[in-house]
């Protein structure tokens, strides 16, 4: 609690704050602009990195892959390992989902063109704790356990080949022996999913199906050369690590697996901090010289009541307590710059198309998000919020230093 003196400090600091209304309010509103705009560029980048990463993940790669290690130098499918040996490593609570898979490249020829594919073979039931893919089925319905001879094909492959549910595929490729071979399978799904490049490579089969076509036999049971693996973010990379270096297999993390889009996300958190830079400088220089001159304007009246025996104590109390309050009201603007904005922003997004003529991008296999939702956090508030006030307090403290060395200096 204030005691009388610091209390009537403190009523003083605020009059003169109203006093000074007119430079009070740009000092106030540059604060809270500074914080808006560093909090707003922090959280676009964040959004659209977050859009990005989670379009990576979802491409059949996750935030981690555990993968054999034959198949992890050479992504030679000869060689898979059954499944459960592995399953206790992936009960974990901050494992979200994985998906035991089998790839194999392939390719078909039709009259409409040809087209290289990567075949999955994936137990349905447990894949549908790693990808949506289930979901997004378009028509006809996606594997079960008992399939046989069956596939899921994405809905832009569907549409080069002209191919229909229940049509058939013919697949050409090498088995396990490197005999070329060719299989017929029967389309009984076609989803639509994560853009036109994922749609035309990625074909599903069930587990049984594609030991049958590439092992030349079903092993009746669960194998895999490689399991993605979806967690909230990378930070679980070491506890991971730790586990699997034990079992002689191999982690990668997505950013291993796509670096083209690993240095698209380094390149934005570099932009970051260009942004933060050039910001800093321009906080530094809006806030520092209006301080400055509000609390010149100052000097006689300051004067007068040093020759009425205040002393550079109580000016030194009215400062403090002139930034606390400035604090206050900048922070209660922005607050609501912030909430109303990118509150808003973060739920309807920002929508990019028009500079494309809506045509989506795409980068290393990935489509780019058009619609990008910033992505606001409480670290971002907190960074921002105590570098600006630590430079408004910097500069009211340096303000008032030179206004009190005037006073202080022979006349």
């Amino acid at each position: 609690m204030l005691n009388n003196e610091n209390s009537y400090l403190f009523k003083f600091a605020w009059k003169s704050i109203r006093r000074n209304a007119g430079r009070s309010l740009f000092i106030g509103f540059s604060v809270s602009l500074a914080v808006f705009i560093a909090v707003w560029v922090v959280a676009f980048f964040d959004g659209l990195n977050y859009q990005i990463e989670k379009a990576v993940v979802n491409t059949n790669i996750g935030y981690f892959q555990i993968q054999e290690p034959v198949f992890s130098k050479s992504t030679d499918s000869t060689s898979p390992l059954p499944f459960s040996k592995y399953t206790q490593l992936l009960d974990q609570p901050f494992i979200k989902g994985y998906s035991p898979e089998l790839v194999l490249d392939g390719n078909i020829s039709t009259p409409e063109g040809a087209a290289g594919l990567a075949v999955i073979g994936i137990d349905p039931k447990t894949h549908k704790s790693f990808l949506p893919l289930f979901r997004k089925i378009k028509s006809g319905d996606f594997l079960e356990d008992i399939d046989e001879d069956a596939i899921v094909i994405g809905q832009e492959l569907a549409k080069i080949f002209k191919f229909s549910v229940n049509d058939q595929l013919v697949l050409n490729y090498q088995d396990v022996k490197g005999e070329l071979r060719s299989e017929i399978l029967k389309i009984k799904g076609i989803y639509h999913f994560n853009g036109k490049a994922f749609e035309k490579r990625f074909v599903y089969t069930s587990q049984k199906t594609w030991q049958r076509i590439f092992l030349n036999q079903d092993m009746k049971e669960i194998l895999f050369n490689r399991i993605p693996i979806m967690t909230s973010n990378l930070s679980a990379h070491e506890n991971l690590e730790g586990l699997i270096s034990k079992q002689g297999l191999e982690l990668k993390t997505w950013k291993n697996l796509n670096p083209e889009m690993a240095v698209v996300l380094e390149f934005h958190d570099g932009m970051i901090n260009f942004f933060f830079i050039i910001i800093g400088i321009t906080i530094v220089m809006t806030i520092l010289t209006p301080v400055q001159m509000l609390w010149q304007e100052r000097l006689k009246e300051i004067k007068m009541l040093n020759i009425l025996g205040v002393s550079s104590e109580k000016f030194w109390k009215i400062g403090i307590f002139e930034v606390i309050q400035m604090i206050i009201c900048s922070s209660i603007a922005s607050s609501f710059f912030l909430i109303i904005i990118i509150g808003i922003q973060s739920k309807t997004g920002i929508d990019f198309r028009f500079l494309n003529d809506g045509v989506t991008l795409e980068r290393a296999g990935i489509k780019l998000p058009n619609i990008i939702y910033p992505h606001l956090t409480l670290q971002q508030l907190i960074v921002t919020f105590i570098f600006v006030l630590i430079v408004l307090g910097i500069s009211y403290i340096w303000s008032i230093h030179r206004t009190l060395k005037k006073l202080e200096a022979p006349v």
